[in-house]
């Protein structure tokens, strides 16, 4: 039986195409499909594997489908629509099929941007180039056509090149926000962070909504350590409404830069419920557990962050505190010998402690005698 996302897939564009044939009767070609490629791959020992199951049903989809588009009568944003939504399915080879159908009713740049989108998605950067270029050279002012063209340039690892056309977009079309976007993220990739804020907020003067301009925008200013502006754009995402788990992660690093630690905690706690094997998160978690002296709270993150770093001379010395403070004696003794190998200078700077310590461990086999 076919799965429910294909299905779901079916119902989300039969909403918007009613033309479509009933789903009873797309169901039971699709199963026949699926039945016949499975039956292909029937002595092969990965066909019981999910990956290739998620495949046989992935091409049974394709194959239904592209008979099925070929028959529709459709406008032109409905093409657009079916386009995007099986490029976004990751359905390129269908949407390709889509788009050769229905080629009269598209301008020529637009069915080359088109083909460029569906070839750079199977990974065919070159014939990706070359449909773009084609599609340029019929219409020079698309901004989106630049921008998809360096996409392509930056998924082969040439970011001047993509650089010249995402300013390109922009020169082209100032209001368009997307070239203003795909900047702000390449000069945030390459480290060039001032560059990165600053088209950040041109994209935001376009668009207040994207949540990539915020993400951005912020883990910029915290990178330039300009702690007010980070602040400003944790705000904004609040009063805009824009939310996500990764706002939620920049927020808490943001408080805890600005020393706003119980905000930081409440943040960082919420963001590793949600992903609990960020160790980045983890440790500045830690470090606000710390500078909070919440000892009891504070060990198990110590615990985790030894599992990958077990020498790390804070997570020791922060082991040990966690110890003395919930008057655990004996292990803190034991961490403080583990330090001293690292370091002798611990001894001095606990040396108040190691004596409590002592004291408490004396009076504890005077008690057992």
């Amino acid at each position: 039986m076919i799965s429910n996302k294909w299905l779901e897939l079916y119902q989300y564009i039969q909403k918007h195409i009613e033309t479509l044939p009933a789903e009873s009767d797309i169901v039971e070609l699709l199963n026949d499909r699926v039945m016949f490629l499975s039956a292909q791959f029937v002595n092969d020992v990965s066909a019981k594997n999910k990956n290739q199951q998620d495949w046989l049903e992935h091409e049974a989809f394709t194959l239904v489908m592209s008979n099925v588009v070929q028959q529709l009568s459709l406008t032109k944003p409905l093409i657009t629509f079916l386009f995007e939504t099986l490029m976004a399915a990751q359905l390129c080879q269908l949407a390709m099929v889509t788009i050769n159908a229905h080629k009269s009713l598209l301008t020529d740049d637009d069915y080359t941007c088109k083909c460029g989108l569906a070839y750079q998605q199977l990974g065919e950067y070159d014939l990706a180039k070359t449909a773009f270029e084609e599609s340029l050279s019929l219409n020079a002012e698309n901004a989106m056509t630049l921008c998809h063209l360096g996409f392509n340039y930056l998924f082969q690892g040439q970011t001047e090149e993509a650089i010249h056309y995402f300013e390109q977009s922009t020169k082209i079309a100032p209001d368009f926000v997307g070239g203003y976007q795909n900047l702000a993220g390449v000069y945030y990739q390459n480290g060039d962070f001032a560059l990165a804020a600053q088209n950040a907020e041109l994209a935001f003067s376009k668009d207040t909504s994207l949540v990539s301009t915020y993400i951005t925008a912020i883990s910029s200013y915290i990178a330039l350590g300009e702690k007010a502006k980070a602040d400003k754009w944790v705000n904004a995402a609040f009063e805009h409404n824009v939310s996500s788990i990764e706002l939620v992660r920049l927020a808490g690093i943001a408080a805890h830069q600005s020393g706003r630690l119980e905000e930081a905690l409440e943040a960082l706690n919420h963001y590793l419920a949600h992903k609990p094997e960020s160790f980045d998160v983890l440790n500045i978690r830690a470090h606000v557990k710390a500078d909070l002296k919440l000892y009891a709270e504070l060990e198990e993150d110590i615990v985790q962050l030894r599992v990958f770093e077990p020498n790390d001379e804070w997570s020791l010395e922060q082991l040990f505190l966690c110890y003395f403070h919930t008057e655990r004696w004996n292990e803190a003794q034991a961490v403080m010998v583990q330090l001293n190998r690292l370091a002798p200078r611990y001894k001095i700077t606990y040396r108040d402690e190691l004596n409590t310590i002592k004291k408490k461990l004396s009076i504890d086999v005077l008690e057992l005698s």
